[in-house]
């Protein structure tokens, strides 16, 4: 069996490839302005997409169904996260008198939210938009509490009130992204 054939490459979307491109772009920016950690850590982190992205995964029998069938079209999420996140690390823009921290929990909590939706709507039941708002919500947290408990242990984290913040914004996110992707089955 082929690892990565032409067709499996053919299966991605074009705004994967645009974002995985636009993730490249922000490695050499970060290099160029001399961020070189930041610059390395994203480049990390676009190993870490291409791993999620690249696989065949509707190939792949020993995988779920649910991930089998999720659409492709959402394999741009990790990579988007990626790209608004990034900057903020490497030029420091999570810190400082601005709004830039709580939009990235708040946006990344609806990408996410989005692909916990779509897993969702792949069986093809109807689910209510409160138990949908619900089950975001409590993905929300937990994805929330798990990154603060990774900020926490990096070092990372700024206050309490961020903290709370921070986990709040991504739960909200989370279940909007859950509601809007979850409410109607989606064709794989």
């Amino acid at each position: 069996m082929t690892l990565l054939t032409r067709d499996d490459l053919r299966r991605h979307s074009a705004v994967t490839w645009m974002c995985l491109a636009a993730l490249v772009g922000v490695i050499i920016w970060l290099w160029a302005i001399d961020k070189r950690q930041a610059a390395i850590g994203t480049a990390a982190a676009l190993v870490g997409c291409l791993g999620l992205v690249l696989p065949p995964r509707e190939r792949m029998r020993h995988l779920p169904a649910r991930l089998r069938a999720l659409p492709r079209s959402l394999d741009s999420m990790p990579v988007l996260a990626t790209l608004l996140s990034s900057p903020g690390y490497g030029v420091n823009w999570f810190y400082g008198a601005n709004p830039y921290d709580e939009i990235v929990h708040l946006l990344s909590g609806i990408m996410a939210g989005a692909v916990f939706g779509a897993l969702l709507a792949v069986d093809g039941r109807r689910r209510g938009t409160g138990w949908l708002l619900l089950l975001g919500l409590g993905a929300g947290l937990m994805l929330g509490a798990a990154w603060e408990v990774f900020e926490w242990s990096t070092g990372l984290i700024g206050n309490p009130r961020d903290t709370v913040s921070d986990l709040l914004l991504t739960g909200a996110g989370l279940a909007l992204g859950t509601a809007w992707w979850g409410r109607v089955p989606r064709p794989g």
